[in-house]
């Protein structure tokens, strides 16, 4: 494995500080207003009962919902391979979950980079994609399970319905105006940099070049491979969901799928917000009691709970991003296996083939 070069300034340094003390001061404040309502003994009682068979079945789903992100990934981006892809995947998820201020998710973009599957402006679009398509696909299962289950919701479903309905056409407005989006973003970029003089530069005149070109690389993207990804991601979400529900039967917790949906859109909710604390722990917790309390558990069973998925899925995080980091550097990681876009800016991709 190729060694990561060295850090020319600081201020890489510095700036990974800031973020983590920031992170961790988010992730006590979060843990300090949890514990006003958390009781420890129920906590304690919670893993006691808990079922050990349930569990590693709802690590066996775990596994299996990395292998659908990972085929999502490989649908935006056909040449890479699966095992590298999937790879790929463990760590990036992990280190969406152990980093703060969700800067985590940025290492797909790396990773990638690093494996020589696209480039990085490739794979941050990639990123932003499929987070279009993770936040309309889940206000759909949301919506739909509110509207079919009004009763279980202890909130005002009217308000619950709206705010799903405008996350929704924003989500479809989009996804279907991306290329478009892409577009205005580059050309506001590249204005930017000439209103400010910095496109003077040779390296920052480099950067905006791989990003045209990575905007262009997607403008032909095929509707075939959109649908294919939306698809994709609604079997993801679902998976997802019954996760949750596997979970919450391995603490001998009686919930009903709806009350699932209903509840663990809060936590997924939270968990897109860029504050996070370290391991996620704080808001994942917060969005997790308050979307069950309302869901109808008794609000210390929903906090107790909360701590306890939490704990749960970053054992299975850690456990498959150490499988992934292995296989990657046992592989071509960071020898370039396949060219990236950065080296072969004018070539059409695989998708558009």
């Amino acid at each position: 494995m190729a060694s990561a070069p060295a850090l020319a300034s600081p201020h890489p340094r510095r700036r990974f500080l800031v973020r983590a003390v920031a992170g961790t001061a988010i992730t006590g404040v979060f843990l300090l207003l949890l514990s006003r309502y958390v009781d420890w003994h129920r906590f304690v009682g919670l893993l006691r009962q808990s079922r050990p068979p349930l569990l590693v079945g709802a690590f066996a789903m775990y596994i299996g919902l990395y292998a659908v992100r990972a085929l999502r990934f490989k649908l935006i981006t056909p040449r890479a391979p699966y095992g590298t892809m999937f790879s790929i995947t463990c760590v990036h998820n992990f280190l969406l979950r152990l980093l703060p201020m969700r800067t985590g998710d940025l290492s797909y973009a790396f990773l990638a980079k690093r494996a020589g599957l696209a480039g990085l402006g490739e794979g941050l679009i990639s990123l932003v994609l499929v987070r279009l398509f993770d936040a309309g696909t889940v206000v759909v299962l949301f919506g739909a399970t509110l509207a079919l289950n009004r009763g279980v919701y202890r909130g005002d479903p009217r308000v619950g319905l709206v705010a799903a309905g405008a996350v929704l056409v924003l989500g479809i407005l989009g996804v279907v105006f991306f290329r478009q989006l892409l577009g205005l973003g580059a050309a506001v970029l590249r204005g930017g940099g000439r209103l400010v003089g910095a496109d003077r530069n040779e390296r920052v005149r480099r950067f905006l070049d791989r990003v045209e070109s990575s905007v262009r690389s997607f403008a032909s993207t095929p509707a075939r491979v959109l649908f294919w990804v939306a698809i994709t991601t609604t079997f993801q979400w679902v998976l997802n969901f019954l996760i949750f529900f596997a979970i919450m039967r391995g603490f001998a917790l009686r919930v009903s799928v709806a009350q699932v949906v209903l509840g663990g859109t809060a936590a997924v909710v939270s968990g897109f917000l860029p504050l996070g604390g370290i391991g996620t722990f704080g808001t994942l917790e917060d969005g997790w009691a308050l979307g069950f309390a309302l869901a109808g558990l008794e609000p210390s069973v929903a906090v107790a709970s909360a701590f306890g998925f939490s704990i749960v899925t970053l054992l299975y995080g850690a456990a498959l991003g150490l499988v992934g980091w292995i296989a990657l550097t046992r592989g071509s990681f960071g020898q370039g296996s396949v060219q990236t876009r950065e080296a072969s800016d004018d070539g059409p991709t695989d998708a558009q083939r």
